[in-house]
């Protein structure tokens, strides 16, 4: 989820077409479910957490959404998914009961209060502290130090940590024993980030910085360029400013060079080259900033992103079959209400914008309502969106959007499908947005919608952008390729 500037299978009785292998998954007008059946990401018992069954989801009007029975329902579900999960990094206690403002003191032990006064002020004057020196560190970390030498430092640093957490601690700090190595020592690092408080400030500094960890060469068994001529590099600065556009234009001449990908994700990046950017697969990539929540309202953002697909229509000239967008997380939600109105324009105002070929939704943030069952409970293990960023972020919904009506209307999720182009939407299991993302799918596929899903178990929020840490993070991302491949 973004303020600023993320056994396998979910079951549906009766409409789910099981791929035994998720890089080769096609649906047609179904609704598919992709089984990842590597050790990384697999699991020999089943997961609980069936949000998005069929059963629930087919037949539900908006309003049963928000009935107390529902709300309960799912809210025990995810709290008893919880249960099974080894949380707090495997260790005895929860140390956010010591930092975070709406604990109920009166339950704590004797040792626990008097441990969390001074704890909380320590944090208190981290927090000042951090407010006058993490502006001028930033500023010279991003625009001072070159980006290859702190991609460079970022993976020195992480061959270094890594054999270390596997000789001391191995597979004791992740959700479940079944996840990569990888992915344990990836938790051991990112979840004390929940004690720490957070800001929209710093909420933006980290997202910022995503392209210091996708170096090109990080995926150099992925992707084969055609031609490392000098007219197969970037174009820089982005032509498109001109047209009221800032963003970047990537374009990287790889196998299929027709494809372009409209992320719906803000990136820092603005005048790099080819080796600077974010390479996510075999494709000319447009990079495009949108106004932010919450000095702006939803509507800009939207305004932002609809300007950037028309650009590359009227300006650029490039075929909308020849055209997918990719949203991640808050930039998934995004994506969808950008599909939602040029069907619909199209549908009542016979528009001449046409539908891109699909869209990509990965770990989409899409209900903007009173947050409940997988966004509510898992926040004690998502390592993106943990408690301090859900304290920060999530207050927000009401104060853009204003009442609950207004924020059911907002929500791609309550909105119609009708007419969309292909969906692939790519989500784990225990990342906050599952419940949502699942509903997501199935009211897309009941208004006829050609939806592909693929979930992976004890994963983090949009877990395929750690894809030079993590195996299975390479495995969502290869997924995402194909099945963009394959429209």
């Amino acid at each position: 989820m973004e303020f600023a500037e993320d056994n396998c299978t979910a079951v549906i009785p009766g409409s789910v077409e099981f791929v035994a292998d998720a890089r080769k998954v096609r649906s047609s007008s179904t609704l598919t479910f992709a089984r990842t059946e590597s050790t990384a990401s697999c699991s020999s018992t089943e997961s609980s957490n069936n949000v998005g069954d069929g059963s629930e989801s087919s037949a539900k009007s908006i309003d049963e959404y928000f009935q107390e029975a529902y709300i309960h329902e799912v809210n025990e579900r995810a709290k008893k998914e919880n249960e099974q999960l080894n949380l707090n990094l495997g260790l005895p206690v929860d140390l956010t009961e010591l930092t975070r403002r709406d604990v109920n003191t009166a339950e704590l032990s004797v040792v626990k209060r008097a441990i969390r006064v001074p704890v909380r002020i320590m944090l208190h004057i981290l927090d000042r502290f951090l407010s006058y020196v993490e502006n001028p560190l930033f500023r010279f970390w991003s625009r001072r130090v070159p980006l290859k030498f702190r991609q460079k430092l970022t993976f020195v640093a992480w061959t270094i940590y890594l054999p270390i957490h596997k000789a001391l601690i191995g597979r004791r700090s992740g959700l479940h024993p079944s996840v990569s190595l990888e992915y344990h020592a990836l938790t051991s690092m990112m979840w004390w980030g929940r004690l720490f408080p957070i800001t929209i400030k710093r909420i933006r500094m980290c997202l910022s910085q995503l392209h210091v960890c996708h170096p090109s060469w990080a995926y150099k068994d992925m992707i084969k360029p055609v031609s490392t001529d000098d007219k197969h590099t970037s174009n820089k600065p982005n032509n498109g400013e001109n047209h009221g556009i800032s963003g970047h234009v990537t374009e990287v001449y790889h196998q299929m060079k027709m494809k372009r990908t409209l992320t719906g994700f803000r990136e820092s990046v603005r005048n790099g080259t080819y080796d600077e950017m974010i390479v996510t697969g075999q494709y000319i990539q447009q990079s495009t900033h949108y106004r932010l929540v919450p000095e702006y309202h939803l509507d800009d953002a939207l305004f932002d992103i609809t300007l950037a697909y028309e650009y590359l229509l009227f300006e650029r000239g490039i075929r909308p079959e020849n055209v997918i967008l990719l949203g991640i997380s808050s930039g998934g939600g995004l994506v969808t209400l950008l599909l939602q109105a040029l069907a619909e324009a199209l549908q009542k105002y016979e528009s001449n914008v046409e539908l891109p070929a699909g869209g990509v939704l990965v770990g989409p943030f899409v209900d903007y309502c009173t947050p409940k069952g997988s966004m509510d409970a898992y926040i004690k293990h998502d390592l993106i969106v943990n408690q301090s960023v859900f304290d920060e972020g999530i207050p927000y919904l009401e104060v853009v959007l204003g009442s609950h009506e207004n924020r059911v209307e907002a929500s791609p999720i309550y909105r119609n499908f009708i007419g969309l182009p292909p969906l692939c939407i790519c989500v784990s299991e225990h990342e906050v947005v599952y419940d949502q993302a699942m509903i997501l799918a199935q009211r897309a596929k009941n208004q006829g919608v050609d939806v592909t899903v693929g979930t992976w178990k004890y994963m983090c929020h949009i877990f395929p952008f750690f894809a030079p840490f993590i195996p299975e993070g390479m495995e969502g991302l290869e997924f995402i390729c194909n099945w963009m491949r394959d429209y």
